[in-house]
């Protein structure tokens, strides 16, 4: 059978095709790292110290940070030359480019974007399209030989963050955990969460600045020091624990407050610190609260951390054993390590903390504030 022979223009003609082609796929790319970006900036805005306030509910400034977040990241990045727009949405329409909404079950992907209940909602997704109602269609050149002019594209993202936080593992993919090598008691915290606290409300966190003043802010404050009171702790011991060595130095501590909780420090607990099955770790306990670690709770003033809460502790000083119920995210805001033991103190208010290297397992709610930090799941 003799072969066909393609004549010159017909490969011109589908050279300039695969110009056309080349473009488009471009464009759906950029397209993606938009909306991959703006899901995942909206997402991380839901996690607001407002909410706080607010007993754990959304409020019309968080519903429009998050959109006004995902606008501005949608409008950074540029498609084949252009910033694209998308609109706000504020209605929270299903057909919105920019929806607010709850995902319960991350594994199931036919799990609609769920709008009812705006205290619980998790998730940002984003649609970002170039078509004649958005930004205007792609055009195309070469194509035009065989009547196409234009074609549309677009692309989605979904980002979401988890709570249900159980322990922490770190990676080459995450950063170090922000979780202190401090324990507090559970019920002393569930009390402060219900407005039960010796301090009040003495101090004021701005969080534009990350500046930390005094005067009331809405949010309670507990001495930290020495363990929030004298029935929390057994005698010789001030709630240090060791995460890492068995008896961890000053140095260490001070690294593991300044730097995270390394994954060094997490191989000593088998590459992971997490509760068990029955909602339990043991921690060994520390002598107590050095002056050396002045310095380094000073220079985290203001900062989201993470401490380990603890319903039952046995034995004195370094020998005491800690029963880790769960994690709370709390935030630093004076430090007073020397002078009269009756005027020392470490005053710290609850805080939402976003934490990449959190372990998270749905449905369980041994954790207070702190979540898994947003990742795309659609």
């Amino acid at each position: 059978m003799p072969l066909v022979a393609v004549t010159c223009p017909a490969l011109l003609a589908f050279a300039a095709l695969s110009v056309d082609i080349g473009a488009l796929y471009d464009a759906k790319a950029q397209l993606q790292r938009c909306a991959d970006a703006a899901a995942l900036a909206g997402a991380g805005t839901l996690i607001d110290e407002r909410r706080i306030r607010n007993n754990g509910g959304m409020t019309l400034e968080i519903d429009r940070a998050a959109r006004d977040a995902a606008y501005e990241y949608v409008t950074r990045n540029h498609v084949l030359g252009d910033s694209p727009r998308v609109d706000l949405n504020v209605l929270n329409r299903d057909t919105g480019d920019i929806v607010l909404g709850t995902l319960r079950d991350l594994s199931n992907y036919q799990e609609p974007l769920w709008t009812v209940n705006p205290d619980t909602y998790n998730s940002v997704r984003v649609r970002v399209r170039r078509d004649k109602e958005r930004n205007g269609p792609i055009g195309l050149f070469f194509a035009r030989i065989v009547g196409l002019y234009t074609a549309d594209v677009g692309a989605e993202a979904t980002a979401t963050f988890e709570d249900g936080v159980t322990g922490f593992r770190v990676t080459p993919n995450t950063s170090n955990a922000d979780l202190m090598p401090f324990a507090l008691s559970l019920n002393v915290w569930r009390a402060l969460m219900v407005g039960m606290s010796a301090v009040g409300d003495q101090y004021t966190f701005d969080p534009q600045t990350g500046e930390v003043t005094s005067g009331s802010d809405g949010l309670l404050e507990i001495n930290f020091y020495p363990g929030a009171g004298p029935t929390q702790l057994p005698p010789g011991n001030f709630g240090t624990v060791d995460i890492g060595a068995n008896n961890n130095a000053t140095s260490d501590i001070v690294r593991q407050l300044l730097e995270g909780v390394s994954a060094e420090d997490l191989a000593h607990h088998g590459g992971e610190l997490k509760l068990g099955d029955d909602g339990t770790l043991t921690l060994d306990g520390d002598t107590g609260m050095s002056v050396g670690f002045k310095d380094a709770l000073e220079a985290i003033i203001g900062k989201p951390r993470i401490i380990p809460l603890f319903d039952n502790v046995v034995g004195t000083g370094d020998t005491a054993q800690f029963n880790i119920v769960g994690f709370a995210g709390i935030r630093i805001l004076d430090v007073k390590l020397t002078g009269a033991p009756d005027s020392l103190y470490l005053m710290i208010q609850p805080a939402q903390v976003s934490e990449d290297a959190a372990i998270t397992e749905p449905g369980t709610n041994s954790s207070y504030l702190v979540y898994r930090a947003p990742r795309l799941t659609r």
